[in-house]
């Protein structure tokens, strides 16, 4: 499941706790997780939900302010949704239609081809924390913008809800249950077939995701080689603290007399 969207709609959010509730991870907390940062990098993710494994890939927005692809970012996030894509899953922010989400679906047609909508399901999040029970998602949709239901209508109307907010932890249970089975159905229906762009050759894909998985262990040890050199210089520093100081010194001093 790749998600696209712009930049700062949920979808690092939205990753994470589709695959917190998916992996059975629950909270009581009411309090709103930190902002995640903006993502650079296509990001692959995965649990094992249901008795099945569930791939998720992460994505930046995929133009610029002129309209043009990162043709690297678009191969980056193929190659990493091996052997998928089976299923994109476009984030719309509630509340939010701007001339940008406007546009969105024409970038996407563009770089994935017109027949991506076949594959897709919106997912609507919502940020607000206020405590009354949100506007149902089908009464969101009927009063929307024309455009917005047009978007809607060419994704084959396959569109769920994912509350993000702290206050309303409670509904996202459910809601992720309700979209994955509707992932599953989709993909389902095209006989698990991944949908192909015919961009890229899957030898390219294949060697792309082998690279970034090596890029990606490779900055796994330098972090942990850090990490020890770090706690290595904390124990030094420690230990120059407790040798020099009078009354271990005075210790020190007593126990060599003792031993002798």
């Amino acid at each position: 499941v790749v998600l696209l969207g712009l930049s700062g709609c949920g979808k690092t959010s939205a990753v994470n706790l589709i695959l917190a509730r998916a992996g059975g991870h629950y909270s009581v907390s009411e309090a709103r997780p930190e902002a995640p940062q903006p993502t650079l990098a296509c990001d692959r993710k995965k649990v094992f939900a249901e008795g099945r494994q569930l791939v998720l890939v992460d994505t930046p927005e995929m133009w610029d302010e002129d309209g043009m692809e990162n043709l690297e970012l678009v191969k980056d996030c193929l190659a990493l949704s091996l052997p998928g894509p089976h299923v994109f899953l476009l984030v719309l922010q509630v509340g939010r239609f701007t001339q940008g989400e406007c546009n969105m679906l024409g970038h996407l047609q563009k770089i994935f081809g017109r027949d991506f909508v076949e594959h897709a399901v919106i997912l609507f999040v919502r940020f607000d924390g206020g405590r009354q029970r949100p506007q149902k998602i089908s009464d969101f949709v009927a009063g929307a913008h024309a455009t917005l239901q047009g978007v809607v209508q060419k994704c084959g109307s396959r569109y769920y809800e994912l509350n993000l907010s702290g206050s309303q932890n409670a509904l996202s249970y459910p809601q992720v249950k309700e979209l994955l089975s509707g992932i599953n159905k989709l993909a389902a229906s095209y006989g698990g077939r991944a949908y192909s762009t015919r961009r890229f050759s899957l030898q390219e894909l294949q060697e792309r995701k082998t690279q970034i998985e090596g890029q990606r262990e490779e900055s796994l040890e330098g972090n942990y080689l850090l990490s020890s050199l770090k706690s290595d210089d904390d124990n030094n520093k420690l230990l120059q603290r407790i040798k020099f100081d009078p009354l271990n010194q005075r210790f020190f001093s007593d126990m060599k007399g003792i031993c002798k």
